[in-house]
């Protein structure tokens, strides 16, 4: 019997452990299942003023920093013998400094020619101008009539007539003004000779630093398009670049950008789109600069630099954000919904009901959103809007500052 009650009394015991066991483990369930208060959503509607602004571009594209300003100068067989370049490599030239010197004896017969057709005609109007004052300065002879009067029913015999001072005056003059005409071919012809002579000095057109020099120019006709002498101006820069079709319905002339250097990362500059061309380049061409083969039209475009230049030098490579021009209506993006391919915000009157307003929807960034029609500057707007708003209900909520 003593046997007996220990063995029942361990069994008591070992159901009470197990009994305990489950009430712990499920209070433990219980505690673990039950949300902690900073997991908590709060759905309260939070309302935002729908303001005028512009989203931030999404429009990136990349270019090469240029020289705005700069010259050329390419072998031209047709203005004589290349004589001279007389810059060099690195060389500051100044606007209408001389770059190279052709000799040409033809333009300079031709010069000469011209020169001794104008002295020719000054000569000839030297002496026509003194002729006539010696004209103007010679009496007349005596009239006929004064010398012998004539007779009653007398025939007087004919004699000729000398001819007046007046008359050989007008006649010089009329000589002068033939020769002036002359003098004035022969200088057009002279300013025409001048004009290929100067050609054969070829002069900077701005000022700036040479980067490149060929001396070693094919002095023949098929060297035409040989480049000579390379002039460029670092003072007016410029981006150049090309564009896709995709883009070039979001971008116009005008826009303001920012670009950045992988060269100078933690530095930035300014400027705008000052050109956009209306032609793509040929197919050819926009293949040869995609890697990989042609993706689409590409489409020119400049912009100019705005900022101070700083670092930034010709040839660099930078990546440009274009930055949106056009104002619009912003809401938060999270206040739009959609229903049946419609978009729509819940916004409040003025006794704070809700109610939901159809609207058009622009272009957007990670955080606002472009309203094109339907709403109004100023509208209160509930940024968060959740499935138990009701239409004519009234709503409490938390207006944020934006």
């Amino acid at each position: 019997m003593k046997k007996n009650y220990k063995t029942k009394k361990w069994q008591l015991y070992a159901a009470i452990g197990v009994a305990s066991a489950v009430v712990i483990g499920a209070g433990a369930i219980l505690f673990f299942r039950q949300p902690s208060q900073s997991t908590v959503i709060d759905d309260t509607p939070q309302v935002v003023i729908a303001k005028e602004g512009t989203v931030a571009s999404s429009v990136l594209l990349s270019g090469t920093v240029t020289a705005k300003n700069e010259q050329y100068v390419y072998f031209d067989a047709s203005k004589g013998d290349l004589e001279d370049i007389l810059v060099s490599v690195g060389d500051k030239v100044s606007e209408g400094q001389a770059l190279v010197k052709y000799s040409s004896a033809e333009a300079q017969a031709t010069y000469d020619a011209a020169s001794r057709a104008v002295a020719k005609a000054d000569r000839h109007i030297n002496e026509l101008n003194q002729a006539r004052k010696e004209a103007a300065s010679t009496p007349a002879p005596p009239s006929p009539s004064a010398q012998s009067p004539v007779k009653d029913n007398a025939e007087s015999p004919a004699a000729p007539v000398a001819p007046a001072a007046g008359n050989s005056v007008a006649s010089i003059d009329a000589q002068i003004g033939d020769a002036r005409d002359a003098r004035a071919d022969a200088v057009a012809q002279l300013n025409k000779a001048q004009t290929q002579l100067n050609a054969t000095t070829v002069l900077s057109t701005l000022e700036g630093t040479v980067v490149e020099v060929n001396r070693n120019v094919s002095k023949s006709p098929t060297g035409t398009n040989q480049v000579m002498v390379h002039v460029v101006s670092n003072e007016n820069l410029q981006v150049k670049g090309e564009l896709s079709e995709y883009n070039l319905a979001n971008l116009s002339v005008g826009q303001e950008v920012t670009f950045t250097s992988k060269v100078y990362q933690d530095k930035s500059w300014t400027g705008k789109l000052t050109y956009i061309s209306n032609y793509p380049k040929s197919s050819a061409e926009a293949a040869s600069t995609t890697p990989g083969g042609n993706t689409g039209s590409k489409y020119p475009y400049t912009i100019d630099i705005t900022s101070e230049i700083g670092e930034l030098k010709q040839g660099f490579t930078v990546s440009i954000e274009v930055k949106n021009k056009s104002k619009a209506i912003l809401v938060p993006i999270t206040s739009v919904v959609m229903e049946n391919d419609k978009n729509y915000v819940w916004v409040l009157d003025e006794q704070k009901k809700a109610k939901k307003v159809e609207v058009g929807l622009g272009n957007a960034d990670a955080e606002n959103q472009e309203i094109t029609s339907g709403l109004k500057n100023g509208v209160k707007v509930i940024s968060n809007p959740t499935s138990s708003l009701e239409e004519g209900k009234e709503v409490k909520a938390d207006e944020a500052t934006n």
